[in-house]
């Protein structure tokens, strides 16, 4: 115990003598403090925008609610009052919104919540080219991707660690003071390690810092979440053990300063760059996603073919689908202006445009498990995950959230069909009632965590297990 105080406070010295290595420092604490911020300014944007599509909805809301007490005395009264609970007016006026709002800690890690939709307006009237569906209309922020904390955490922290530590050893060695200490008895290995050890306290100690300044900076926004905070920090953690059990490996290996380095630096390229580049281009050349183009002939050929259809042909259809409005039928149904007719379209459109969706689901959706069972093989990108998932901007979020809202919409379609088939009016207490979209979490999704966390760390206690097995001569 006291050879590792002495090792700390003469590590803490010499530090503080180095002024290179201070500004080394400094600088990726500044730059950790701007990404910070850069996250900050983002989801302020987004809950801007979002507070400005609440605020509108709520004002529509009023404007729709008043109609059902306009002046009839006047001309302009007397048509909202006659407007007042008609299904479709009221989707006109003031559709629904369903909204993605950013969690507890999004704004340390940005995720793909740049390029993919945080709300979708809910109608009858599906819109099936939007949400996940889309193509990427972002590709320059795509490939530079965004400057928050996880970038900082995963790109720029295994650069300062590698610049702390490639000559612990091996400048002793040059210095010949690793000869000295073995005359004295003492063990050279647990010196080393001792030295690691501190460098791995400082670190860790600068990156919680940066976490606790973004746990704060969030918690003015929205609402601070202890055990996404906790992950994020154990997340955090594992992945710097990671890279100083590599680092120790390769110390242990005996060679050069300019060697350890250039090592260092290799896997760094190798498992941030080139594996990911690799790994991506292999998932692509072996599954494919077509081209959105497909999914938009089909809707087009299928609206042209719908509307085609003999109006009695499409009427039997619709109660066919929907044996529960058999009891509303009428042989009016099939009139050129029924309500009926045009609720019968839409929902043979929905129903075919649902099953070409989900065809062409099946590719992104593969590739997607792909790139989740290669990133195993790649702690770097897995922690990347990791974090993505814990600040809920990550590809399984949204394609959860486009999920449920593809389930809210199919909730919301029956909800107003029942009306126009009907050809009822919604009263005040219906629309104060209406379906309201609620966000669920994933499930089982800091399971997931803890196992990707604990899975990170036994690779780091076993690199650090087979470093020790190697024998190196002083």
């Amino acid at each position: 115990m006291q050879l590792l105080k002495t090792i700390f406070l003469f590590e803490l010295r010499l530090l503080a003598r180095q002024k290179f290595i201070l500004l080394l420092i400094g600088f990726f604490f500044l730059t950790g403090i701007y990404s910070i911020y850069y996250g900050y300014h983002f989801t302020e944007k987004q809950l801007a925008a979002i507070d400005s599509l609440e605020s509108g909805y709520q004002k529509k809301y009023k404007e729709i609610e008043a109609a059902f007490s306009a002046d009839t005395t006047t001309a302009e009264g007397k048509i909202l009052f006659n407007q007042a609970g008609i299904p479709s007016v009221i989707e006109y006026k003031n559709p629904l919104n369903a909204i993605y709002k950013p969690q507890s800690i999004s704004i340390l890690s940005v995720g793909q919540s740049d390029l993919q939709p945080y709300y979708d307006v809910i109608t009858r009237r599906r819109n099936f080219m939007q949400g996940s569906n889309a193509e990427i209309s972002n590709p320059e922020m795509l490939a530079s991707g965004n400057f928050d904390l996880a970038y900082v955490i995963i790109f720029l922290l295994p650069i300062l660690a590698i610049a702390l530590s490639y000559n612990t050893w091996s400048k002793e060695k040059e210095q010949q003071t690793d000869k000295l200490l073995s005359l004295q008895g003492v063990y050279f290995g647990k010196i080393i390690g001792y030295k690691l050890a501190f460098r791995f306290l400082l670190i860790g100690l600068m990156v919680w810092l940066l976490s606790i300044i973004g746990f704060i900076s969030s918690a003015t926004l929205i609402p601070f979440d202890l055990k996404a905070a906790l992950f994020w920090l154990l997340s955090n953690s594992a992945y710097l053990l990671f890279w100083f059990a590599i680092t120790f490996f390769i110390l242990r290996l005996g060679k050069s300063s300019v060697h350890n380095a250039l090592y260092l630096l290799g896997l760094w390229c190798a498992l941030l760059i080139l594996l990911p580049a690799l790994c991506n281009t292999v998932v692509r050349l072996y599954s494919p996603i077509p081209l959105k183009t497909g999914a938009a002939v089909a809707l087009r050929e299928n609206s042209e073919t719908i509307w085609a259809m003999p109006r009695k042909l499409l009427i039997d259809t619709f109660y066919l689908n929907n044996p529960k409005y058999n009891p509303l039928r009428e042989t009016s149904d099939t009139s050129e202006t029924s309500n009926k007719r045009f609720a019968a379209y839409y929902d043979l459109l929905g129903r075919r445009m649902t099953q070409a969706i989900e065809n062409y689901n099946r590719y992104p959706a593969a590739q997607n498990e792909a790139n989740r069972c290669l990133n195993w093989f790649n702690p770097a990108i897995k922690t990347q995950y990791f974090l993505n998932g814990i600040a809920g901007t990550g590809l399984n979020d949204y394609l959860s959230y486009q999920r449920q809202v593809n389930d809210f919409q199919k909730t919301w379609v029956d909800f107003m069909t029942g009306y126009i088939i009907s050809d009822k009016k919604l009263s005040l207490n219906d629309l104060k009632n209406l379906p309201q979209f609620k966000l669920k979490s994933i499930k089982n999704k800091y399971q997931e965590i803890a196992i990707g966390i604990l899975y990170l760390s036994g690779i780091s206690f076993c690199i650090i297990f087979l470093s020790r097995k190697i024998t190196v001569k002083i």
